[in-house]
C-alpha cells in the first residue's frame, strides 16, 4: 500500500518504535484534511534533525495519532553555511525558500557596511515557516536553521577550523569543482555590494572568490546560485 502523504510530515517529536505519538494541528491537518489519509494509512515524518520515522495513522478524532512503526538517523555527510547580505524587498522570502530546497545547513543573514537586515520577530518566524515548507517539499531529513543577523566582523572571528570558505564575485574563480569538505561557507554580499574593507577582511581570511556567472546576479540569485553549485558536488 502507497504512503498517504506525499512530501514528508515534519514533526516536533518522532517518539520510538511501537509508541503512539499525538500530531500537532498543523501537521494533523496537513495528514487528514489535505491528505484525506484514514486509520491505517501510513506516511514519513522527520524531526528536522535528521531522523526519519515511518508512522501508522491510528486516530483522527478526536486527536489525530499514529504509532511509530520504524525510526533511522541519516547522517549529514556534508553541511553549508550561507552568508548572505540583505537582499532588496521582499525578496528574502524567496531567498529563504530556495536555500531550504538546496539543502542549506544554515542561512546567516549578515548585516554589511552598506545595507543591513530587517528582521523583526514575525519575519523570523514566517521564514522558519518556509523553511518547513521547504523541507516538506524537499523531503529533507534537515530543517534548515535561521539565525538572527550578525555583523560580518563578528562572524569572522567564529568560523570552525577546516571550512571551506567562499566569496561570490563576479570577477572570482570560474569552473571550480564544489568543495569536498564537510563544512562549506558561502559569502554573498547584499544588494548594494560589499566595500573595500569588508572584501579585504574576507580575502585576509581566506575566503576564496568564486564566479557564478557572466551576468550581475541579485544577491538572492547568486546565493541559490552558489548552493546549487555546493549541492551538486554530494554524492551521487
Amino acid at each position: 500500500m502507497a504512503d498517504a502523504t506525499p512530501s514528508l510530515v515534519l514533526l516536533a517529536e518522532l517518539g520510538m518504535p511501537g509508541q503512539r505519538i499525538e500530531l500537532d494541528h498543523d501537521p494533523a491537518h496537513y495528514v487528514v484534511h489535505v491528505c484525506r489519509a484514514r486509520p491505517g494509512d501510513t506516511f514519513w515524518a522527520t524531526d528536522g534533525a535528521g531522523h526519519l520515522a515511518h508512522l501508522r495513522l491510528v486516530t483522527v478524532a478526536p486527536s489525530v495519532t499514529a504509532e511509530v512503526e520504524s525510526r533511522v538517523r541519516q547522517p549529514r555527510k556534508r553541511e553549508c553555511v550561507v552568508w548572505c547580505g540583505a537582499p532588496e524587498g521582499t525578496r528574502a522570502d524567496w531567498l529563504v525558500e530556495k536555500l531550504a530546497e538546496l539543502g542549506v545547513g544554515t542561512m546567516q543573514p549578515v548585516d554589511c557596511a552598506r545595507s543591513k537586515w530587517e528582521a523583526r520577530p514575525s519575519r523570523m518566524a514566517r521564514w522558519s515557516r518556509l523553511a518547513g515548507s521547504a523541507l516538506r517539499q524537499s523531503r529533507s531529513v534537515y530543517l534548515m536553521r535561521i539565525e538572527p543577523p550578525r555583523r560580518l566582523t563578528e562572524l569572522l572571528e567564529s568560523i570552525p577550523p577546516g571550512a571551506s570558505l567562499w566569496f561570490a564575485d563576479p570577477d572570482g574563480l570560474k569552473r571550480v569543482s564544489p568543495p569536498e569538505e564537510t563544512m562549506s561557507i558561502g559569502m554573498i554580499g547584499p544588494a548594494e555590494g560589499v566595500d573595500d574593507r569588508e572584501r579585504g577582511l574576507l580575502e585576509a581570511r581566506g575566503f576564496k572568490p568564486i564566479s557564478l556567472g557572466e551576468s550581475r546576479l541579485r544577491s538572492e540569485t547568486a546565493a541559490m546560485a552558489w548552493a546549487a553549485w555546493w549541492a551538486s558536488g554530494a554524492d551521487g
